[in-house]
């Protein structure tokens, strides 16, 4: 079965384009315009990893990220922006990522990164 990501970003190109692209890469792909709507979505189905924009309007990503180590403390997350937001600053905001990736993103490499990360975490 393909691992399934969820793409949150209010950017409607930029996430259709990422998640088309994780599709060709492999993965099954769900898409949500906000952390909101990304919150209705996780409670009505599984998904193996999230990928969200860190600046969202409404909840934005810290606190989307926040919420998801509450609610769903075992689901790994990628942090994604266009701005400058190291780990250190990730780290300082109390928060647990699998990663930051920098907008915009190498699909190739990042698929890469997520079967690892994936296939690590289904072995373990």
């Amino acid at each position: 079965m393909q691992p399934r990501i969820l793409v949150v970003d209010d950017d409607a190109a930029l996430r259709r384009s990422l998640s088309l692209g994780l599709r060709i890469c492999g993965f099954a792909s769900v898409e949500a315009s906000s952390g909101e709507e990304a919150l209705s979505l996780l409670q009505h189905g599984h998904v193996d990893l999230i990928i969200t924009d860190l600046m969202m309007p409404g909840i934005g990503g810290l606190r989307f990220v926040r919420r998801l180590q509450t609610a769903f403390p075992q689901l790994p997350v990628v942090l994604m922006s266009g701005y400058h937001f190291g780990r250190r600053s990730i780290e300082r905001a109390g928060l647990r990522v699998l990663a930051f990736v920098p907008k915009p993103c190498d699909i190739g490499e990042l698929s890469r990164f997520l079967h690892t990360k994936l296939a690590t975490a289904a072995a373990g």
